[in-house]
């Protein structure tokens, strides 16, 4: 029994050799069991020669079930202790607190995981002079991280996109120094977004009729199915500069430029034709308040209380003011 229990443990633990290698290496360190010299040399090479994962999991866990100097509960807590500190550790190669340490980097981050998950991309190895320019050298490598970690739930708060982003970290098959590159890796496609405002500084100015129309518009874009669906208006806003994250540096101009110009284009045609209406900004913001409430159009709200309330009762209010 104590044996199942222990290898239960392990193979929920251990993924991939390296984990097994940490795994081996603190048990031996901290003294769950005590192996003279050359025994710890050939029980070491055994768990080594295995085969598969799964076979040198099972030979580790028949060693411990017998060499184990602790009770079944104290050797549950040391096994539950050892995983965490393997986590704290591949978290800290990856640094997780720099890559998700603002809400825009972590939406990014989640949805560029979701795009990219077991594609290529190109990495950044290092960067030497070669008279007088610095030229940077890529590598493609398979992102090796699973999306399956990332789901979508209503609210989809930021908090829970770094703990999600996190298991992807965790359960990934890199080595230790993989986990560093990738991380500068990842590091380095954020800072070309960072300098990156357009998007940002047009939703500041928005109204609400403008960020369902830009909503609406994005949603044309391929990106659009990396991220998530909004919950709120300022989620939708989330959304949008998620969206323009995404897009590759060298067609970021382009987009919001186009983006730009279609909603002056859609401005200009409501004039035209008489659409638009000309409202106080004091009533206007009471009016997009009460259209996020209820999560709809400006236009939706005046025609509601429009149609829900008595017209003598309309007349009544319009000649009391």
């Amino acid at each position: 029994m104590q044996k199942q229990v222990i290898h239960t443990h392990l193979s929920t633990a251990i993924h991939t050799e390296r984990e097994l290698a940490f795994f081996w290496g603190k048990i031996l360190e901290e003294g769950l069991i005590e192996l003279g010299p050359e025994r710890r040399k050939s029980v070491t090479a055994d768990i080594e020669s295995q085969p598969t994962l799964d076979k040198a999991i099972k030979l580790l866990s028949v060693i411990i079930d017998k060499e184990v100097k602790y009770s079944l509960e104290e050797t549950g807590r040391f096994l539950k202790r050892t995983k965490d500190k393997l986590h704290d550790e591949k978290l800290k190669n990856y640094d997780i607190k720099n890559l998700c340490d603002e809400d825009r980097k972590t939406n990014w981050l989640w949805c560029y995981i979701r795009k990219n998950s077991k594609k290529r991309v190109m990495i950044l190895r290092h960067k030497e002079p070669q008279k007088g320019i610095i030229i940077e050298n890529f590598t493609p490598i398979t992102l090796e991280l699973d999306d399956k970690y990332l789901k979508e739930k209503r609210p989809n708060t930021t908090e829970e996109k770094r703990e999600q982003i996190e298991s992807c970290f965790i359960f990934s098959p890199y080595s230790e120094k993989e986990e560093k590159i990738l991380s500068n890796h990842l590091k380095s496609e954020w800072l070309k977004n960072s300098k990156r405002n357009e998007m940002i500084k047009w939703l500041d100015g928005c109204h609400h009729n403008q960020l369902i129309w830009a909503y609406e518009h994005i949603q044309k874009k391929e990106e659009i199915k990396y991220t998530w669906t909004p919950s709120s208006i300022e989620d939708r806003k989330s959304v949008l500069v998620a969206v323009y994250d995404l897009i590759p540096e060298s067609d970021k101009k382009k987009f919001i430029d186009r983006f730009r110009s279609t909603w002056s284009s859609k401005k200009s045609r409501n004039k035209q034709r008489g659409d638009t209406l000309e409202i106080e900004n004091e009533v206007l913001d009471k009016l997009d308040k009460l259209a996020e409430e209820t999560q709809s159009t400006p236009q939706d709200v005046i025609k509601k209380l429009i149609t829900i309330l008595d017209w003598d009762e309309i007349l009544d209010i319009l000649e009391s003011e």
